[in-house]
Parts: structure tokens; C-alpha cells; sequence
């Protein structure tokens, strides 16, 4: 290990600012840079802007992040460049091209101060990511999905996803309650966020919470107010444009943008450009139904004239008819009457023949069936006699067997076998002793062997 003493040493803040002028030297001028803004915020109205740039890679990880700064001036200049182009204002989740220049500070570390962007580049970004979007809708057999429903008729049960406030769902609910036809539609509104990063979450929840409802609706209306261009990005979302493709029930849009369509338009049953166009061809499409019920209430009345009167000389024309056909009806019954009689005592005679014979035969063969039926008894009966020597002669040996071993247990239990093989019996005063307990000391006790025995005393 190198002796430190001997090593030239920096503090830190030597280091970074080494770190610094080396960043400046080697960086001197701006540079375009291709990001995704992040976590976009601005200290009031006309202030600073502070946010992050992204690359994501093919998989839609990060894989570069740092940390920028818009100042008010340029902030200002850029927002009015994006709103010139359609594009509203600078908000998270936008691909931008950046004009940037490096800036490392001691304190805060490596950060990039935008100096301008080129909205071109944005609004490339954005159709160039419609496109995917479509295409990949396309390539799934998506696209067409939700425009193979068929419309309830009447569509008259709407489940409306819009937010609140917006202006376009206030046009909507006004023009279909002060329609001039008088129809009724029956709405019921799901709210979801229309603008910002949260607007394709924020649908795609009310699609959800649709989906518990769903018998009670014909159709899901969505609908927003007019705005900017980069504001249609959540409606190019893939995820939003492929639950709605999926989505069981047919969905109608009024995204609010004459000039442009969304992939979401692309992928509705039905699309119109702003959410009164949507509200008129509702009451319109009520009032062909209603003119169409009122057309046939009015023809009703000479339908019914007009069927009264046919029904009346068909009438007439079936009541000559029907005396003619009761009697052709009478005569062919009693023809088939008569032929069914007649083929009756014909089957009866045969039949009764038939019986006859049958009981003929059956007598005859009466005898041989009872001599038969007697020997199978016979044999039946005798079969059991010809085993009883054998079961007699099997318990005769098992009884000598048992008798012999009883025989052989006796013999061996007897006191004389018991004494051959060793054992003794203690007797006091020529009673047989079994307990030690009752002994007392010099009491005599006689021992008993095989052959002989012998007179002991006790001691202890």
C-alpha cells in the first residue's frame, strides 16, 4: 500500500470544479438532444421550468436520465413556438428535440439548461407513434372489432366517460335534454380525467367500472372539448385503443378535433368530431324510431280494416266448405269402420287357432319336462349324501387330533413331570406353601422332590 503522506491529495470541491472546467472545455457550445420530458414542473405561472429527459430503450426501459432546466425567457418563447404548431403546452411524457447546453455545479451535479425546442421534431414523434399504434392494431385483427357490434335499437341507454367540467360534456348534456323532438335518452356519466398523463389510465378505469353495468347500457359514449394537438396522444394510447376494440359494447367518440383523428376514432364503432355532433346523431337516430313508430300507429288502423274484411269472406268461404268436408269425413270413417270389423273376426279366428295349437304342444311335452325337472331334483339331493363319509371321516380325525393333544398337555402338567425337571414344593404342616409372607423364623417346612424330601428349618 502507497504511503499517503507522500500522495498529493484534492479536497472535494477542488475535485469537482476540476470536474467542471473540464465538462466546459470539452462541451463549450449547445447541442440538439432527442428525449422524453419527465416530471414537468414550473415555480408559478411564468417562472422556471425544472424537469428530467429520458431515453427509453426497445423494451420502454430508461436507460439515460438528467436533470434540465427551462428558464422563464426561453420557457415562454418555447411555449408559444408549441402552441403556434397545435401542440398546447410543454407537459410530461412528450418526445421532444432540445437545443441544450451542459452545466455541472458542485452542489447539484450535471445538469442540461434547454435553451429551445423544435416542435417539428414533436409533432413528427407524434404520428410517427400513431402509426405504430395502427399498425399494431392492425397486425392483431383489431381495428375492425368494435364496428363489427350491432347498435341496439333503440340506442337510448348511454354510459357517457367525460369529465365534468369539460366544456364539450356540457354542450352534449344540453343539446340532448333541449332536443326538439322531445326523445328521451337516459345517460349516466362515469368521470375520468380528459387531459394530462393520467387520461388513458383514467378512461381505461371508467371502462372498467362500465364493464359491472354493463346490461343496463346500449353503448359508451366518449366524448371531450376541443384542444391541443399533443393532447391526442392518450387517445393514440395502444392500451386505450385496444380495450376499446375489445370492448363488448359498441363505443362512440366525439374527441373534439375537426382537423385531426385519433387512432381511438379509428378503432370506435362510430366517430364524429365534437360531442354535439355525437348528441345530434343520437337524437336523430330516437327520432327516425319515433317517426318510424308513428308512421305504423297510423297504418294500423286500416290494416286492421283491411284484415277484418279478408278474415270475413275467408269465413264465409270455409263455412261452405265445411259441411262438404264433415260429410266426405263421416263416409270415409265409416268405410274404414266397416274394414277394420271385418279384419278383426278374421285376426281373432287366427289368433284363437294359433292358441290352440300352442296349448296341444305344451300338453305333450308336459310329461317329458316333469320326469326331467324330477331327476335334476333327484340328483341335487343325492349330491350331498355322497360327501358325508368324507366330511364324517375329516372330523373323526381332527376330534382323535384334539384329544391327543389334550392328552400330551395333561401328561405333562402332572406333579411328578413337574418335580423331574427341577422344581421342588414347599409344604408347611403337610399343607402346600406358595407365599414366603406367612413364614415365621424356626418354623420347620418340608421340601418334596422327585424321589425324595428332606426337613429344613427357617432362619430369616
Amino acid at each position: 500500500m502507497e504511503d499517503s503522506a507522500n500522495l498529493r491529495s484534492f479536497s472535494l470541491s477542488e475535485l469537482l470544479r476540476s470536474v467542471r472546467r473540464c465538462i466546459e472545455h470539452t462541451y463549450p457550445t449547445r447541442y440538439w438532444v432527442r428525449a422524453e420530458v419527465s416530471d414537468l414542473r414550473r415555480s408559478g405561472a411564468g417562472g422556471h421550468g425544472y424537469l428530467e429527459l429520458l431515453e427509453k430503450g426497445a423494451g420502454g426501459d430508461i436507460v439515460a436520465r438528467v436533470r434540465a432546466t427551462i428558464w422563464s425567457t426561453a420557457y415562454q418563447q418555447i411555449e408559444r413556438a408549441l402552441a403556434q404548431q397545435g401542440l398546447g403546452s410543454l407537459s410530461s411524457g412528450m418526445n421532444v428535440l432540445a437545443l441544450v447546453s451542459l452545466s455541472y455545479h458542485e452542489l447539484y451535479g450535471l445538469s442540461l439548461n434547454i435553451a429551445d425546442i423544435d416542435p417539428r421534431y414533436s409533432l413528427g414523434e407524434l404520428a410517427r407513434l400513431r402509426q405504430e399504434t395502427i399498425a399494431r392494431l392492425k397486425r392483431q385483427g383489431l381495428l375492425e372489432m368494435n364496428k363489427e357490434l350491432e347498435l341496439p335499437e333503440p340506442l337510448q341507454r348511454l354510459a357517457i366517460i367525460s369529465s365534468p367540467t369539460a366544456a364539450g360534456y356540457g354542450d352534449f348534456m344540453r343539446q340532448i335534454e333541449a332536443n326538439s323532438y322531445g326523445v328521451k335518452l337516459y345517460t349516466a356519466l362515469f368521470r375520468a380525467q380528459m387531459q394530462g398523463e393520467q387520461t388513458t389510465d383514467s378512461i381505461l378505469s371508467a371502462l372498467e367500472r362500465i364493464l359491472r353495468y354493463q346490461e343496463h347500457f346500449d353503448a359508451v359514449v366518449i366524448i371531450r372539448g376541443g384542444g391541443a394537438v399533443s393532447e391526442l396522444r392518450a387517445f393514440d394510447d395502444y392500451r386505450l385503443c385496444e380495450s376499446c376494440a375489445q370492448y363488448p359494447l359498441p363505443i362512440i367518440t366525439g374527441i373534439g378535433h375537426e382537423r385531426d383523428v385519433s387512432v381511438l376514432d379509428l378503432v370506435a364503432h362510430s366517430s364524429f368530431k365534437t360531442p354535439t355532433a355525437v348528441a345530434s346523431y343520437l337524437i336523430e337516430g330516437l327520432a327516425t324510431e319515433l317517426g318510424r313508430v308513428a308512421y305504423c300507429s297510423e297504418r294500423l288502423p286500416r290494416l286492421l280494416e283491411r284484415l277484418s274484411l279478408g278474415r270475413g269472406q275467408s269465413l264465409q268461404l270455409l263455412s261452405s266448405r265445411l259441411q262438404q268436408t264433415a260429410q266426405r269425413s263421416i263416409a270415409r270413417a265409416q268405410y274404414s269402420l266397416t274394414q277394420q270389423q271385418s279384419q278383426l273376426g278374421l285376426q281373432t279366428q287366427a289368433t284363437l287357432r294359433r292358441a290352440d295349437f300352442q296349448l296341444g304342444q305344451l300338453g305333450r311335452r308336459l310329461p317329458d319336462l316333469l320326469r326331467l325337472r324330477l331327476q335334476e331334483a333327484h340328483q341335487e339331493l343325492h349330491r350331498p349324501l355322497l360327501r358325508l363319509p368324507l366330511l364324517l371321516e375329516h372330523l373323526r380325525s381332527r376330534s382323535y387330533q384334539q384329544l391327543e393333544h389334550y392328552e400330551q398337555a395333561i401328561r405333562l402338567s402332572h406333579p411328578d413331570n413337574i418335580l423331574r425337571r427341577g422344581f421342588s414344593i414347599v409344604k408347611r404342616a403337610g399343607q402346600i406353601q406358595t407365599s414366603a409372607s406367612e413364614l415365621r423364623k424356626g418354623e420347620e417346612l418340608e421340601l418334596c422332590f422327585y424321589q425324595d424330601s428332606i426337613r429344613v428349618r427357617v432362619e430369616g
